[in-house]
């Protein structure tokens, strides 16, 4: 099975990358970076790996990578990423586009 990252999962990799960049090192961001997709080849070949996330939207599943979440929906030809955010987020609100962050896990 096989991944599609989407545009808004692409849009949350640049921005983790950017921010740790900045803070940190170029080589750190890469770093983190790799070590998150490398959770999408994972997940592309064992879809049921992470838990049920109905309370963000149906079908929605979410797995960690590191100090990140990964939401995902299985497809017939495997998964599509859909966000990835930091563990501390308020991933409801963020995978909406509105409402300020808090606590939640996966």
């Amino acid at each position: 099975m096989s991944y599609r990252v989407s545009r808004d999962a692409q849009r949350d990799l640049d921005e983790i990358f950017f921010y740790w960049a900045k803070r940190a090192s170029l080589r750190v961001a890469d770093r983190l970076i790799d070590s998150i997709t490398d959770r999408f080849w994972m997940l592309g070949g064992q879809p049921d790996g992470g838990r049920a996330a109905e309370d963000i939207a149906v079908g929605v599943r979410c797995f960690p990578a590191g100090k990140y979440l990964i939401d995902y929906r299985k497809t017939r030809r495997g998964i599509d990423i859909l966000h990835v955010f930091h563990g501390a987020r308020d991933r409801k609100s963020a995978f909406n586009k509105g409402g300020k962050d808090s606590p939640r896990g996966c």
